[in-house]
């Protein structure tokens, strides 16, 4: 048996064991996907919105109440100078 098919098996096998898996289609390539990180990749993106839009009420709410603050004190400051 000649040593280069030997070398290039070997080097080809080593290539693809050494390859890391990743939830990302954009960098898994071919060889690189795994389901599993995909929804653990998901999974953490869905908790992150989650977060975003706890956070937009929470915010939407606190602007309402500044607003409706505004509206009273201009309604106490128009009545002041009357």
């Amino acid at each position: 048996m000649s040593r280069i098919p030997l070398i290039l098996t070997l080097g080809a096998i080593s290539l693809l064991t050494s390859c890391e898996t990743t939830g990302d289609p954009t960098q898994g390539g071919l060889f690189g996907w795994s389901q599993g990180k995909a929804n653990q990749r998901i999974d953490e993106r869905e908790q992150h919105l989650q977060h975003l839009d706890r956070e937009n009420s929470y915010q939407r709410g606190r602007s309402s109440a500044l607003e409706d603050e505004k509206a009273r004190r201009q309604a106490d400051l128009n009545k002041a100078q009357q």
